[in-house]
């Protein structure tokens, strides 16, 4: 049942930044993070689902938009899918470059969205909105991961690491988006959190099925691994810049007592400046 209480929790307006683009006319290796096989498909594999996972998100936000009006998240609701668009537009162009490179996976890519197609089918919109809630804190986990930790020291290439950034620093942005949307249609409260953890449990296993069938085909087309590339992957992860690490516990924390997004307002603040305006240089 809609709620009549205020719940939008984002502290600021959001803005779609329609005119950012990136030119990856200037790639000339997939393996474009410290030349490393595992961390460098690891982002192509990233950049591979970002269209089919922005679709499921943009999908569910619009199919509850018609029932926002007088909610006072008309504004997110539409920006939400503006940025989601804007992101899937531009991992589009890297993902057509890979192609370009030898790397086109687009038959894994449609065997994987035909699935995810299938699958919404089957849920009702509290459960898609849900899904999108757990997906995109998995998503912000990932990017604050990226973004606090020492990745931006990685030798990655500087278009490729200027379109992760972005896209990071934007999903901090409407980290709350979703979760306010479904509060306001549908309440909270305890029966609510189950529904958050199926929904979270649903969405480990896609993005790890996603990943994983991507990182398979990638690898069947690359080079073989040299000698300490795993083991640097898993350091990359664990140790330094620690992604994989920092990952995990904002995912956990997603279900603690005391959770609220923006409980770190001013860190998340900063962290999205400041990495807007080196993002803001390089596409200058």
């Amino acid at each position: 049942m809609m709620t009549t209480v205020n719940v939008r929790s984002t502290p600021f307006e959001l803005t779609v930044r329609k005119d950012t683009r990136f030119d990856f006319s200037g790639l000339e290796d997939v393996l474009h993070t410290d030349g490393n096989l595992y961390i460098s498909h690891f982002f192509n594999s990233l950049s591979l689902v970002t269209p089919v996972t922005e679709g499921v998100l943009i999908r569910a936000i619009r199919e509850a938009q018609p029932l926002l009006p007088g909610s006072g998240l008309e504004a997110d609701a539409a920006a939400f899918i503006g940025q989601e668009a804007i992101h899937s537009r531009e991992h589009r162009a890297l993902n057509r470059r890979l192609a370009e490179l030898g790397f086109d996976t687009s038959p894994v890519v449609d065997e994987v969205e035909t699935e995810i197609r299938q699958l919404e089918e089957t849920m009702t919109l509290q459960e898609r909105l849900a899904l999108v809630v757990a997906g995109e804190h998995a998503i912000y986990a990932l990017a604050r991961a990226l973004l606090a930790s020492n990745y931006g020291n990685s030798e990655q290439n500087s278009v490729v690491k200027a379109l992760f950034v972005w896209h990071a620093l934007e999903e901090m942005e409407h980290q709350s988006v979703c979760d306010d949307i479904y509060r306001q249609l549908f309440g909270w409260g305890m029966k609510h959190r189950i529904i958050y953890l199926r929904m979270y449990l649903v969405a480990g296993k896609l993005l790890s099925m996603m990943l994983t069938r991507l990182m398979r085909a990638l690898r069947a087309k690359s080079r073989g691994p040299e000698p300490g590339e795993f083991k640097a992957f898993l350091s990359w992860l664990l140790h330094d810049p620690g992604v994989g690490v920092i990952t995990l516990r904002e995912l956990l924390v997603f279900f603690s007592p005391g959770f609220s997004h923006w409980s770190r307002r001013e860190q998340d603040q900063e962290l999205i400046q400041r990495n807007l305006e080196v993002v803001l240089k390089s596409v200058a």
